[in-house]
């Protein structure tokens, strides 16, 4: 059985022990698999592909901005 869904995005056991956050609207403490506070209804903001990817994204685009100048100094 593989650990990732159909669309790549990691598939989490809802029996498994999570640990807990902190929510900021009523300092509840929140399983961290929960995306909403169920006192207050606060949503934690999911991360996206983009954010989780940021690192690399980055990485791209130095390495696209530096190539240029590294040619030149030939």
């Amino acid at each position: 059985m593989s650990e990732y869904d159909l669309l790549g995005a990691m598939k989490i056991d809802p029996h498994a022990k999570f640990t807990t956050r902190e929510c900021p609207g009523c300092a509840v403490e929140v399983p961290a698999n929960e995306n909403r506070c169920p006192i207050c209804g606060y949503e934690f903001p999911a991360r996206g592909p983009l954010h989780r990817n940021l690192i690399w994204i980055v990485a791209l685009l130095l390495a696209l901005l530096l190539l240029p100048l590294l040619l030149s100094l030939r």
